[in-house]
């Protein structure tokens, strides 16, 4: 049977969009390549076609997760500057919202970890994301400065709080996290 044009490519995406999703909300050696491709509503079989190795699909679904998770940031967002920008990422980054999707969310809590242990393909997308992150805060936080330092500890402090809310079992617990570290994050100090 042969397929039109862009077949192919639409036929990647879907592999891509399951993966992104699956290894967010269950990890990436907790998750199969016949659990993306039974996702994606393919054969296992198909899945060399498009991939050289499971680590290949990682690289291509972290950036697609990076992608999917940033169009999801309020729109409002991007008009905002200074602490009122601040406010505005605290609060829906360190969300219940986003806490509880992280099928949908942020890469970064859900993955970091296992991104570490892996090869530099996955570390190099994940690593180039980072800094885009930090170069984003940094742009509306620190508008005369460009030491970044501020900005990284403003996003590991984000990341780490929405691993800590993820882990617990303690609801109460798990939203007193997430607010303390917003307090934190909108009133720590621009520069380091």
């Amino acid at each position: 049977m042969r397929y039109g044009a862009g077949h192919k490519a639409q036929t990647k995406s879907r592999i891509l969009d399951a993966a992104a999703g699956l290894f967010r909300s269950r990890g990436y050696q907790a998750t199969g390549v016949d659990a993306v491709m039974a996702s994606a509503d393919l054969t296992a079989g198909a899945f060399y076609a498009h991939f050289s190795s499971k680590e290949d699909l990682l690289a291509g679904a972290l950036d697609n997760a990076f992608q999917q998770s940033r169009a999801g940031w309020p729109a409002r967002i991007d008009r905002l500057s200074g602490a009122a920008w601040l406010r505005a990422f605290a609060s829906f980054y360190l969300s219940r919202e986003h806490r509880d999707h992280a099928d949908r969310g942020c890469p970064m809590p859900a993955l970091a970890q296992e991104v570490g242990r892996l090869g530099d393909e996955s570390r190099q997308v994940f690593e180039r994301h980072l800094r885009g992150l930090v170069d984003t805060v940094d742009k509306h936080i620190e508008q005369d400065s460009r030491d970044a330092g501020a900005a990284i500890s403003k996003v590991a402090l984000s990341v780490g709080a929405l691993v800590l809310a993820r882990a617990v079992s303690d609801p109460d617990f798990s939203d007193r996290i997430l607010s303390a570290c917003r307090d934190a994050l909108v009133d720590a100090p621009a520069h380091s």
